[in-house]
């Protein structure tokens, strides 16, 4: 595991730099996650975190102004904790098949967004809303919501400059 995050340290961004102009071109002063601490978070989970995660919490793991789902690097632990007492609550325990990481959370609709710890550099998000799982039929409630953690990232980035709410 220590190779693999000692690669990490050295690498270029390759999968968040749309969020990186635009944090620049806005002047934004958030900061990201210093990469000791997100190393002990993997070891402690005893996982390894897809490079465009990585590269994301190192940049703007702290806060991001384009995310609107609950997220941030201080209750990553909390939301899988919540994640995992929600699958419980609502029996959905066996529903997601493979080990998972949960990025964001809602916890007005007891929902969360995660993507598979064995889908590559660049996995793709899921959402599951528990709360709502079996009324409503469609991607918000149980399912693939982007093809790559950074399609997920730019999406959150063109919704954030459609809104003008936001600006």
């Amino acid at each position: 595991m220590q190779e693999h995050l000692y690669k990490f340290k050295t690498m270029e961004y390759i999968y968040i730099n749309r969020l990186k102009d635009l944090k620049e071109k806005r002047g934004w002063n958030y900061t990201g996650v210093n990469i000791s601490e997100i190393n002990e978070l993997q070891e402690k989970f005893n996982i390894i975190f897809p490079v465009a995660y990585n590269e994301f919490l190192s940049y703007s793991g702290n806060f991001s102004t384009v995310i609107k789902q609950g997220h941030g690097f201080e209750f990553l632990e909390q939301d899988q904790q919540d994640a995992q007492k929600w699958l419980k609550e609502y029996d959905l325990e066996n529903l997601i098949k493979k080990p998972f990481w949960v990025i964001a959370t809602d916890g007005d609709s007891e929902s969360f967004w995660y993507f598979h710890l064995d889908e590559g550099d660049n996995p793709a998000i899921y959402r599951l809303s528990c709360m709502y799982y079996g009324e409503v039929k469609d991607k918000l409630a149980f399912g693939k919501v982007a093809d790559s953690f950074q399609a997920w990232i730019e999406k959150a980035i063109d919704n954030f400059e459609e809104d003008p709410g936001n600006q």
